[in-house]
């Protein structure tokens, strides 16, 4: 049996569904659920979560619940207790060695399909319907048999789709698009018994202990490992968090405003609030606020402005710029962060958002009622007169394939191109932030 793994604080709710495409997924956690107490249910003679002995296996299915697997057993999400793995995935082996849910778009047979190892068999399902059993050679080539775990990696997050696969001190990456492995010896991430990836962060589980990692690099963070059941289940006695921080902030539906939105070119899409941010593209995988430098290193506080360009993300703070590169992680450019007058070319330090649309260089800022622009392909860049918008004051902006958002408090405006922005005479109808962006129930 393998030592102690943790799953992740995930409460799943009742579904619902929203209008824009990248928040169609179902969500699966609420705040209120997040903020419960109480420890999970047990059943006489069941195993317990807390009791030390570890899992065999942490993984998400294609709706976005947690599975936690020891030996024939499995935990759904947070509120259920154990049961046995044959009673939703028939025909599974009662112990497996690792699994994971793959993403991989470009192969419709493939993506988000579960997959189950043990030994030198895997087994792949879609939803609870098995689609086969097979030898591990044959469906992932160069994978070892008797795996200690394995994780899945979407493009954005490592080079291309992929699968990370551990056994002893050895890293496989699986490349899905070419089915070719290469290894890793990772010193930081090794003896990996089970491995879970949560709204794009990577843990490898050691025991009791679990330690975040670049899943391209296998770097570890600073301040790893932790206990497990601190934070990946409620356990009496233990927990974390910071009680010192405004729940307002952290509470996605609540009446705060946020500061800005972001969409990167990688599709990952961001509401930032008061130095923390929430991702909103993977939000079937939960709800979790985090502290902005945990993503985007020395980056601290509110942000008055962000963009991305270029394959880089850019962050407007007062009077600096700081410059992410936005690939597999966010590493901020060496130099930075610099002033935005010699970035950009921008005076002073009114900017209350920013945004560029998708194909573009030119970049949008707006201070009050005023939108001026700036071609961040030109040397030296200068700002350039532009437009007025019929709102006094915007908390934050973002232009996808969509249109233009303008947020404003806690409703956002829609409007379908700069030219409709600039040519308005009318005010669009005002939406809900919490509704729509954050699946807050009205």
């Amino acid at each position: 049996m393998k030592f102690l793994l943790g799953g992740l604080c995930l409460f799943w709710a009742v579904a619902l569904s929203f209008c824009f495409p990248w928040l169609k997924h179902q969500p699966n956690i609420t705040e209120d659920e997040l903020n419960q107490h109480h420890s999970h249910p047990r059943h006489e003679g069941f195993p317990d979560r807390c009791d030390g002995l570890g899992f065999d296996a942490v993984t998400l299915d294609e709706q976005g619940v947690t599975y936690f697997f020891r030996d024939e057993f499995l935990w759904r999400g947070f509120r259920f207790a154990a049961e046995f793995i044959n009673k939703t995935w028939p025909g599974l082996p009662d112990h497996i060695d690792a699994a994971f849910r793959i993403h991989h778009k470009n192969s419709p047979e493939q993506h988000d399909r579960m997959f189950f190892f043990k030994g030198n068999q895997v087994w792949q399902y879609y939803g609870t319907k098995l689609e086969g059993q097979f030898l591990i050679q044959d469906k992932f080539h160069g994978i070892p048999d008797n795996l200690g775990a394995a994780v899945e990696c979407p493009e954005g997050e490592c080079q291309h789709d992929s699968v990370l696969f551990f056994k002893g001190a050895t890293t496989y990456v699986f490349d899905l698009s070419t089915n070719t492995v290469k290894q890793r010896p990772w010193t930081g991430v090794h003896i990996c018994t089970a491995a879970m990836r949560w709204i794009d962060r990577y843990y490898c589980f050691q025991g009791s202990n679990f330690t975040r990692f670049y899943p391209h690099t296998g770097l570890v963070f600073e301040n790893y490992p932790k206990d497990a059941r601190n934070y990946f289940m409620r356990c009496e006695g233990r927990g974390h968090g910071n009680k010192t921080v405004d729940p307002s902030i952290h509470n996605r539906c609540s009446n705060r405003s946020f500061d800005e939105f972001n969409q990167d070119e990688f599709g990952r899409v961001y509401a930032f609030r008061a130095g923390w941010y929430f991702r909103l593209d993977s939000k079937r995988d939960g709800w979790h606020a985090w502290p902005i430098h945990s993503t985007w290193p020395s980056l601290h506080g509110k942000i008055d402005g962000v963009f991305s360009w270029n394959k880089k993300t850019y962050f407007i703070q007062g009077s600096q710029i700081y410059i992410y590169k936005a690939e597999a992680h966010y590493t901020l450019i060496e130099g930075y962060p610099k002033s935005v007058t010699e970035e950009l070319g921008i005076h002073g330090t009114d900017v209350d958002a920013t945004f560029i649309c998708p194909g573009t260089s030119i970049l949008h800022v707006i201070s009050g009622n005023q939108v001026q622009s700036i071609n961040l392909e030109q040397t030296p860049r200068n700002l350039v007169d532009g437009l007025r918008i019929g709102h006094s004051h915007v908390d934050g902006a973002m232009c996808n394939s969509r249109g233009i958002f303008i947020f404003v408090g806690t409703d956002y405006y829609k409007y379908p191109s700069t030219t409709e922005l600039a040519g308005w005479t009318k005010i669009p109808e005002p939406h809900s932030i919490r509704a729509d962006f954050m699946s807050c129930v009205q």
